[in-house]
């Protein structure tokens, strides 16, 4: 069993290694920021073992400080000895679990499962095949649960391996939710509409647009049959950002203020719905609606930051001010304020959370859209080719879409070393990640 004090002490020792080679180059911790394209309070968080940040901060403090492959070597190794860990305490929290489930259940009525070779309740877990004969409610907080760590898993590296497992887990609820009594069948409708909506999720980043809509349109049904008028609201959300990422911002915009005004929803969840709207605005062209929607989201979020909401309703936790300024950003590059566009991207990838690589890789590639448009080609194809990079671990179909316009305009436009290296590269990922 990994020890997380070894992790830690890992990171620790990267990060004196970083401070050690700066030093021997006689840079400092803005030089070193500027040249890697962070802030200065990052690079400190770094070196004293506070803050972790992704591969690509990585690499390019190598390149930066000529350090031969040693910092990104480092990086790997910690990165390898933190999933070990994640993965040894979440199976860990799962047999954990399941033990409580036994305990709280115990053997099926007729005697004992030792004596008799009858099964516990407990044998018939998720995954085993055997429809339950009696559904005990703790099974809901598991699945809850269970979700939370594939989401975990998904926002990092991609959904490739996890799209099965939801196929597979939404199933198994589904047996047990038709064996359910009637007191906890609508707990078990509730799971099985938020593991349905994360299943269309899955299927958005692997480029599978019919089982993405068949899984959201099953979630809505679920939720509606569970009276989860929070998951309602939120699934029509997701069908607003379908419809956005098709291009079409009228059922967007729709869509978005239907869900808004279905029930007070939680600040976080709220949101959402606006940022929805706000991309729905920006795609009819709509400058003004946009920003008034943006805004309101920022008062939201921002409201939502300084009173440490911790409701459990809130579906959306990940709508942080990042989230936010990043689709801020492609709402101003659709309404073709490239110049604060690309600001705004630029500003807040300098300090995006690590664990959302996926979103990080969306986001860099708008970026490169940015440059782009403004003519910075040598800017769009850095970028762009750094966005692949996480586009190729994370596998994502959605962040693919914007590389490929990128592609081809570059193709069409430039022909300068840093073009045609993003451009061989698409072309290698391309075969391998769905558009």
């Amino acid at each position: 069993m990994i020890d997380p004090q070894q992790v830690r002490e890992v990171k620790r020792a990267l990060g004196v290694r970083l401070a050690e080679r700066r030093r021997a180059l006689g840079v400092t911790q803005a030089d070193v920021a500027a040249r890697v394209h962070s802030t200065r309070s990052t690079v400190a968080g770094v070196e004293c073992g506070s803050q972790m940040v992704d591969r690509v901060f990585w690499q390019r403090c190598d390149e930066a400080l000529r350090a031969g492959g040693e910092l990104l070597a480092g990086y790997d190794e910690y990165r390898r000895l933190k999933q070990r860990h994640d993965e040894e305490k979440a199976e860990a929290e799962q047999r954990a679990r399941w033990g409580e489930v036994a305990r709280v259940q115990g053997p099926a009525s007729g005697g004992s499962a030792t004596s008799t070779g009858q099964k516990s309740r407990a044998d018939a877990s998720p995954g085993s095949g055997l429809a339950p004969a009696g559904v005990d409610p703790v099974l809901a907080l598991h699945w809850i649960e269970m979700l939370r760590l594939l989401s975990v898993s998904h926002n990092m590296f991609g959904p490739r391996q996890i799209y099965d497992i939801v196929c597979r887990e939404s199933s198994v609820i589904r047996r047990y939710r038709h064996d359910a009594t009637e007191d906890v069948k609508p707990r078990l409708l509730a799971v099985e509409a938020r593991w349905a909506e994360f299943g269309s999720w899955a299927a958005d980043n692997l480029g599978n647009a019919t089982a993405a809509t068949h899984w959201l349109d099953r979630a809505l049904g679920l939720a509606h049959r569970a009276a989860d008028k929070r998951m309602a609201a939120y699934v029509l959300m997701r069908q607003a950002q379908q419809a956005a990422d098709r291009l079409d911002g009228d059922q967007a915009a729709a869509l978005a203020a239907t869900a808004e005004s279905l029930m007070p929803l939680t600040d976080r969840d709220r949101a959402l719905c606006l940022i929805r709207q706000a991309q729905g605005h920006a795609l009819q062209g709509d400058q003004t609606r946009s920003l008034a929607a943006l805004n309101a989201a920022h008062r939201l979020v921002g409201r939502a930051a300084e009173v440490g909401e911790d409701d459990p309703d809130t579906i959306g936790r990940h709508c942080t001010l990042a989230y936010l300024r990043a689709y801020e950003g492609y709402c101003l590059l659709r309404l073709g304020l490239v110049g604060p566009a690309a600001r705004t991207l630029k500003e807040i990838l300098e300090g995006w959370p690590t664990d959302y690589r996926q979103d990080e890789a969306l986001t860099r590639a708008w970026l490169a859209l940015a440059y782009a448009a403004a003519g910075q080609l040598t800017e769009a194809s850095t970028e762009g080719s750094h966005a692949l990079t996480l586009t190729a671990t994370t596998n994502s179909a959605r962040a693919m879409r914007p590389l490929h316009q990128l592609h081809v305009r570059l193709a069409g436009q430039t022909a300068s070393d840093e073009a045609l290296k993003f451009n061989s590269a698409f072309s290698l990922v391309a075969s391998t990640v769905k558009l």
